[in-house]
């Protein structure tokens, strides 16, 4: 199988799954090949690469453990859980400090068997930051390992064929070989940090998974809605109604009409541009190269705009379809998926205040002169925005609290500069297809009962 072949089925897998039911397996699917898997397959070194082979042929559930209980999705990366190297046993010790490091809603955590965790590298008492590990959940009886503690998250309104989980880690030892080491290793011996090559470990090489994710996320949430409009429009088509002059279909009512017309303009836009986007996305990691900024920046836009189209796309199709709204086996019962994906790999919110922060830093390298040269070009709405924001905060300087005060009175009006940006970026990158073709018209209805015990099968 070629990079290309292997990429573009990495993407349409996900797309394809997203069209049969939004649902816990696709984010199962997705934790395994591309968080857990994605993860070893980019970080870890050649030797140890061979183990995906084995964990392939052996069906191992594995899982991705970054996101922490005091930093979550809407309080941005931090990482407390630490990995100490101690050098007289040639082992890292993996700790959770305190219950606000604790591991937190993590995707098939409560089953997995292994996993790769974000831990803050700590070698000779200097912290290194973080930096990924693999790790042993689960012995081959499925009881969990000495020192693993683990929560079921509970019951969710949706995907509860999914489990999530909290996990500690109370002093576990890993050994020399769990540190995933493509970009870096610590001397068994001396307990040296070793960098290798020009690209260090940092965040931007931990996150590739979560940038792919994203990605997956984006077009999963566009192609779900667009055959949950698919299949309402063909329900509409044949439901009668009684109108002035007589029966009509429901698919004709003006309010439905124009909810269709809208909806199917607004997520062809937005196909378009993350068809595009996956494609210079695809070249990347053929490349095996680290993403650009604008690159990244590009991903953000896609997993903003794609969810916020088919939330706002589907929720205005359920307020005008009436009582077939809430009929099981429609989709709609999924629509909580929706808002999953909103908060998954990065949530939207944080993922514009990064975009609008980096235009401020923007503001302040190029100074007010020269913002106030960028109002005379095509731009210009977004550059008077980005300046007023900038000169609100000036005042502040570095003083935190003076900061947070400021940008707390001003919250509306960072999302506002986000969403010209994210304008921006849509407008100037040129729309693509994907190799499917948009009009995938297949949604297989949901099955959402589940065995309300079945975790307390699972051995512990």
């Amino acid at each position: 199988m070629t990079w290309l072949t292997t990429q573009r089925s990495f993407f349409l897998a996900h797309r394809l799954l997203s069209t049969v039911g939004l649902g816990g397996f696709g984010i199962r699917f997705t934790v395994q090949f591309n968080l857990f898997a994605g993860s070893i397959v980019g970080l870890a070194g050649p030797d140890q690469l061979s183990m995906l082979q084995d964990i392939q042929a052996q069906g191992q559930l594995g899982c991705f453990l970054l996101t922490e209980l005091q930093a979550g999705v809407l309080s941005g990366l931090i990482v407390e859980t630490t990995a100490k190297y101690d050098k007289t046993t040639q082992e890292f010790v993996l700790h959770t400090p305190s219950d606000k490091a604790a591991k937190n809603w993590i995707s098939q955590g409560f089953t997995a068997e292994l996993g790769v965790v974000i831990a803050d590298l700590e070698v000779n008492g200097k912290s290194h930051g973080p930096h990924p590990f693999f790790v042993r959940l689960r012995d081959d009886r499925g009881r969990l390992l000495e020192g693993i503690r683990i929560e079921d998250m509970g019951i969710k309104t949706v995907a509860n064929d999914l489990d999530n989980a909290r996990v500690w880690f109370d002093q576990v030892r890993l050994p020399h070989s769990a540190l995933l080491n493509r970009f870096c290793e610590v001397d068994a011996d001396t307990g040296g940090y070793l960098q290798k090559g020009d690209e260090r470990m940092r965040i931007e090489v931990i996150g590739q998974r979560l940038l792919t994710g994203r990605q997956c996320i984006a077009e999963a949430a566009l192609l779900s809605c667009q055959v949950l409009h698919l299949r309402t429009e063909e329900y509409a088509k044949t439901k009668v109604c009684n109108g002035l002059a007589g029966e009509v279909p429901l698919a004709s009512m003006p309010q439905l009409k124009a909810v269709f017309e809208a909806s199917y303009r607004e997520l062809g836009v937005m196909l378009g541009y993350v068809a595009a986007v996956e494609a210079e996305l695809a070249a990347c990691l053929r490349a095996g190269a680290i993403p650009s900024t604008e690159l990244v920046d590009k991903i953000s836009v896609a997993k903003i705009r794609a969810i916020a189209v088919a939330l706002e796309r589907a929720h205005a199709l359920r307020l005008e379809v009436g009582s077939y709204a809430l009929l099981h086996g429609t989709g709609f019962e999924l629509m909580d998926m929706l808002l999953c994906c909103k908060f998954a790999e990065g949530d939207s919110r944080i993922l514009q205040m990064k975009l609008a922060r980096d235009r401020l830093k923007k503001v302040k390298k190029d100074g007010v002169f020269g913002t106030l040269g960028q109002l005379f070009g095509e731009d210009r709405i977004e550059a008077l925005a980005a300046l007023r924001l900038a000169l609100k905060l000036k005042p502040a300087g570095r003083d935190l609290h003076k900061l947070d005060k400021v940008m707390t009175e001003n919250w509306r009006e960072v999302y506002a500069l986000s969403e010209l940006i994210e304008e921006r970026i849509i407008r100037n990158t040129p729309p693509k297809e994907f190799l499917e073709g948009h009009a995938v018209d297949r949604l297989m209805p949901a099955d959402i009962a589940f065995h309300a015990g079945w975790k307390e099968q699972v051995t512990k």
